[in-house]
């Protein structure tokens, strides 16, 4: 093999040889060609001197050889000038110059020759001194002519030499090449000999996979005609290799009530080719065994091609133990969230049964009060009201721990300051401190960012915890609340340092952990169910923040707590009267009388209650039960209701819906409902149902009196609904107040009592379509026109709820015949404030 190659490459060498004499000798032929016509150039030009001068001496009679001489001179010139091969000796510069005006020359003989005989004739001697002064030029081309052709020929002949030797070199590079793939042929017919054995090997074991598998494998045709069932399958569907194969699948495994589907699915498959479980992945079914029994299974089928066409091959997996055990882990998951729901049930219920006794006893205390007592009774009853209050804040621990855990505790976003939430937690602690005989002192570093939003109430609970605990375990010592932002970022870090008993560093980790004491002493020395850190932990964690502590045992603690809270360029808007019932004194005088119904099942409280009531003037009437108190409430007319949530026979929700229903529209009977049921689900339930204001159990004097206000007929002062229409804006007053002196007293007054009587129409008819279902385009474009006159007149919360209604509507989510209620409910509150309102009052600008 190696000698033809030497032999065809020496071949091809002498080949290239030959070629590049040929075109040697061709070049120098070629250009000797080239030469001789510039030298003839030279020629003519003698040839035309002599033909003039003959004409100048026969006198004209040898004027047609001189227009001969001329026409060939012009047509050598003219190759010269215009014919590729010239065209290095138009690019040198004298030859260039040379042959300009040979050009020029000619140019201007052209008209003489082209004339009459009688005029070259005459012309002749002046044609014959031109023709002398051009012949330096003529010389100069040729001469010029010779060294660009004789230059260009070699240039040629040297890129002819390196054109071939190129070509030998692609060439050999080419016989290089063709051993290289020669060698490459011989490696892949022994790559596909070794190929074809181990495709053989693998064929085997495949084939010994396959009949040792545990899933059993089913392979069948194009027409459901089984063509392999191996060991697994005839263990799971209980046919014999020999039963199965041949026969048809539907046949065989697929259940009588799935045979239609899947005889409908093979022909759309081969019909259309679409694909409803080839080829996409495990799927669970079902399929029956030889006995006849329905079994689960898991499948998986895939399409291969064979010689006899395409094939389907089936993996089919046993799960019935598997689904049985995730019906047993179902089962047991259902168990786990019934107990969980039966946990928190329970937490409702004794919230309910542990509140209710509280409430009379504290309740009753509150009206002993005002009697004259001895200085041992009333030492008696400061007891009494220690504990039950000691209690409560133990249930509220149990149920905060309870919320927490359950995640259904709800964060609010407000501004506040954090030098003023400090000072006042410190002042509010301040005399318990100073009782163990402690020093309070507080220290912020805002570093120019006091004011930051967060959850203030969160926040207040979890110093409050932390207050409290130095306080327990300091005596005569000193205790500082610190706050800082750290650096730039958003992150404040509040401390509680102490110089108490410390915490041994063992603890440290125990101490965050729900109902733990550290030891004996501990629980003998201070009071606690050892969830105070936990609910400090849960709540610090609820708020994105982190906690923890340092501490040596009788060296004091140092408690920690960092939290996001992004600052705020200017302070909140001061808080209107009623919006905090911690923030707001006690009513410092009686209401005028009002006729409040008690709707209460327990007798307890319903005495306390109407004690609490007629000492100030209130006339009471009472119901043991919600139908009785619904019965009473349309007999009689009511300033205010007081709906206990949880009775016999009619419940508070109920009552309250019945009250409502009977309601024309622009009447509206004020319904608080008292509940030990705290919890943020819980209130919307109730302010669904049509429900004022909440009050918690156990209600004291001072909280009784703050709801007698807001309902009293004396007080203008709108009230939000437990705090939260202020911070969803129920007006927007500024607005209001803005409009008011752009249009006018008399204009916004009128316009205002057309808009009340406009809404009260259109906010009624949306709550009906509502409740009757009728939700439809119609409806949105009402809740649509509706928000937009909210927006125009501030009030700010109906249109919300308005936008967010639309929003449901036009997207199609479904919308709760309850809505309608809530709408009806933020209406009423919006159309008695805004007839309160100063620009409905006349008292804008009035100050």
């Amino acid at each position: 093999m190696a000698s033809v190659f030497a032999v065809t490459f020496g071949l091809l060498f002498q080949m290239a040889q030959n070629i590049r004499g040929e075109i040697d000798a061709l070049g120098i032929a070629n250009s000797d060609s080239t030469q001789w016509s510039l030298a003839q150039v030279d020629v003519e030009l003698l040839a035309l001197a002599v033909a003039i001068k003959d004409g100048i001496a026969d006198k004209g009679a040898a004027i047609g050889e001189v227009r001969t001489r001329f026409d060939v001179l012009y047509s050598r010139i003219r190759t010269i000038t215009t014919s590729p091969i010239y065209a290095g000796l138009r690019q040198d510069r004298e030859a260039a110059a040379a042959l300009s005006r040979l050009v020029d020359y000619l140019d201007e003989s052209v008209p003489l020759i082209d004339g009459d005989d009688a005029a070259l004739a005459a012309a002749l001697p002046a044609f014959a001194d031109r023709t002398e002064a051009i012949r330096p030029d003529v010389r100069q081309v040729t001469l010029r002519g010779v060294s660009v052709l004789a230059r260009e020929a070699d240039l040629q002949r040297a890129a002819v030499a390196t054109t071939l030797t190129t070509v030998s070199l692609l060439t050999a590079a080419l016989f290089f090449v063709l051993i290289i793939m020669l060698a490459m042929l011989v490696y892949y017919v022994r790559r596909e000999r070794r190929r074809a054995i181990e495709e053989g090997l693998v064929k085997a074991r495949l084939a010994s996979i396959v009949g040792t598998s545990l899933d059993a494998v089913v392979v069948v045709d194009a027409t459901g005609r089984i063509l392999e069932f191996n060991a697994a399958a005839e263990t799971i569907f209980g046919y014999s290799r020999a039963e199965a194969v041949g026969a048809k699948m539907e046949d065989l495994i697929v259940p009588d009530h799935h045979r239609t589907a899947h005889l409908a699915g093979m022909e759309r498959y081969h019909r259309t080719g679409e694909r409803r479980v080839v080829g996409k992945g495990r799927i669970q079914i079902e399929a029956r065994r030889k006995s006849g029994e329905i079994f689960p299974v898991e499948l998986s089928i895939s399409t291969a091609a064979s010689e006899g066409g395409e094939i389907f091959v089936s993996f089919a997996r046993d799960i019935s133990n598997r689904v049985t055990s995730e019906r047993e882990l179902i089962k047991a998951r259902d168990e786990a969230v019934a107990g969980e729901r039966a946990k928190a049930d329970l937490i409702a219920v004794m919230s309910h049964e542990m509140r209710t006794p509280l409430n009379g006893m504290l309740g009753t205390l509150d009206l002993m009060d005002v009697e004259g007592r001895s200085a041992k009774d009333l030492e008696y009853l400061d007891i009494i009201r220690a504990s039950g209050k000691q209690l409560l804040h133990h249930v509220d621990n149990v149920l905060e721990i309870s919320r927490v855990e359950a995640g259904k505790i709800v964060l609010a976003q407000g501004t506040m300051s954090l030098r003023a939430l400090v000072r006042e937690l410190v002042d509010g602690q301040r005399a318990a401190a100073e009782h163990r005989g402690n020093t309070l002192a507080h220290r912020v570093k805002a570093h120019g960012h006091d004011y930051v939003v967060g959850d203030p109430n969160r926040i207040r609970q979890v110093l409050l915890n932390l207050i409290g605990n130095a306080i327990k375990f300091t005596r005569n010592g000193t205790i500082c609340v610190e706050v800082e932002r750290l650096g730039d970022s958003d992150i404040v870090e509040f401390r509680v340092i102490d110089d108490g008993i410390g915490i041994d560093a063992a603890d440290k980790d125990r101490v965050f952990e729900e109902f733990v004491t550290l030891d004996a002493s501990y629980s003998r020395a201070v009071g606690g169910t050892g969830l105070g850190l936990a609910i400090v932990r849960r709540l610090v964690g609820a708020m994105g923040g982190d906690v923890g502590l340092e501490s040596k045992k009788g060296a004091g603690s140092l408690f920690w707590f960092r939290l996001p809270l992004p600052s705020v360029s200017k302070a909140p808007p001061a808080a209107a009267p009623g919006t905090s019932d911690a923030a707001r004194p006690a009513a410092a005088k009686l209401l005028d009388p009002l006729k409040v119904l008690i709707v209460e099942d327990n007798r307890i409280n319903r005495v306390v209650l109407r004690d609490l009531l007629e000492q100030d003037g209130h006339q009471v009437d009472e119901a043991h039960d919600g139908e009785q108190g619904l019965s009473m409430a349309g007999r009689k007319s009511y300033d205010l209701v007081l709906m206990d949530i949880s009775m016999p026979v009619m419940d508070g929700v109920a009552a309250t819906r019945a009250i409502r229903r009977r309601e024309t529209p622009g009447t509206r009977l004020p319904i608080v409902a008292l509940t030990a049921h705290a919890g943020s689900a819980d209130k919307e339930r109730f302010r669904a149902a049509g429900v004022d204001d909440i009050l918690v159990k156990p209600i004291s004097r001072q909280s009784l009196r703050l709801i007698l206000e807001r309902f009293s007929r004396r007080d203008p002062a709108p009230a939000p609904d437990d705090g939260a229409a202020d911070q969803a804006g129920l007006l927007d007053r500024a607005h209001l107040e803005g409009l008011a002196e752009a249009l006018g007293q008399a204009k916004i007054g009128s316009l205002l009592g057309e808009f009340l009587a406009e809404m009260d129409a259109a906010i009624e008819g949306i709550a009906t379509g509502l409740e009757t279902g009728r939700i439809d385009g119609d409806l949105a474009a009402k809740v649509h026109s509706a928000a937009g006159s909210s927006a125009l007149f501030g009030a700010a919360g109906l249109r919300r709820e308005l936008a967010e209604l639309e929003d449901r509507i036009r997207g199609g989510a479904p919308c709760d015949e309850s809505l309608g209620q809530v709408l009806r409910d933020t209406w009423s509150r919006t159309a008695r404030d805004l007839r309160r309102h100063p620009a409905s009052t006349g008292e804008v600008g009035a100050a």
